[in-house]
């Protein structure tokens, strides 16, 4: 069995007794942000971390809410589970669903690569008009290009541990300033949402992301969880 171990801002698998794989964002925070998070990081100032802490909840919230619905379960807005973005967030997956009719193959599971020593959990591998997807769901305000190297390395281990190949690649983009179906059907999108392939090939884009990987494994040769001596549970 797999374990995911969280730390502060860092994330690993362990594998088995005392080993650790890095996760796949914890190596991209390797990769410079660019001049663009610079300038945020000026603007926000003081509140940058708890901008970005919120964010985070946010997107693990409309994940949690996708999970549960490609499971079977219904879900309900009370107006204090999610807030209305969110709530929006989880309508836009809906929509997608409803007009592409995605056939499930897996949802929200670890995927490892033992070639390359790392780890990290997809989000959702389907099938779409007789191609397999392998699609990461993303609620934050911009596509990054990190986005692509990190579902370019889970392509990679998903092949590496199924055997299996996978077709396609994308961002299912749930913020998107989209206002509806593309006219021509050549583009997944709707109100808000779009399903965005990279404009690189996967090879470009995994060779990026194995350069990031190095660069990771140079500064950190012994990766593991920095509270590997704590306990995690303490009782007087």
């Amino acid at each position: 069995m797999i374990d995911k171990i969280e730390f502060l801002d860092e994330r690993f698998y362990r594998i088995a007794d005392d080993v650790y794989y890095p996760s796949v964002t914890t190596i991209l925070d390797v990769y410079p942000k660019g001049p663009n998070f610079t300038q945020w990081l000026k603007d926000v100032g003081n509140q940058a971390k708890i901008i970005a802490e919120r964010a985070a909840e946010s997107g693990i919230k409309v994940h949690n809410a996708i999970e549960k619905l490609v499971a079977g379960h219904e879900i309900t807005w009370d107006g204090a589970t999610y807030s209305e973005s969110e709530w929006q967030g989880i309508l836009r997956f809906l929509d997608f669903y409803q007009n592409f009719h995605p056939n499930i193959i897996a949802c929200e599971f670890i995927v490892v690569s033992h070639k390359y020593k790392y780890a990290g959990t997809a989000d959702l591998v389907c099938k779409i008009n007789n191609d397999t997807w392998l699609i990461d769901f993303k609620f934050g305000n911009a596509v990054y290009p990190t986005y692509f190297f990190q579902i370019a390395a889970y392509k990679n281990a998903v092949e590496e541990i199924s055997g299996k190949k996978i077709d396609k690649i994308g961002i299912l983009h749930l913020k998107a300033e989209t206002r509806g179906r593309d006219r021509s059907g050549k583009i997944m999108q709707g109100a808000g949402w779009k399903l965005i392939e990279p404009d690189k090939s996967y090879d470009h884009l995994l060779k990026i992301f194995l350069s990031v990987l190095g660069i990771y494994n140079e500064e950190n040769p012994e990766s593991k969880p920095k509270n590997r001596i704590y306990p995690s549970i303490i009782k007087l």
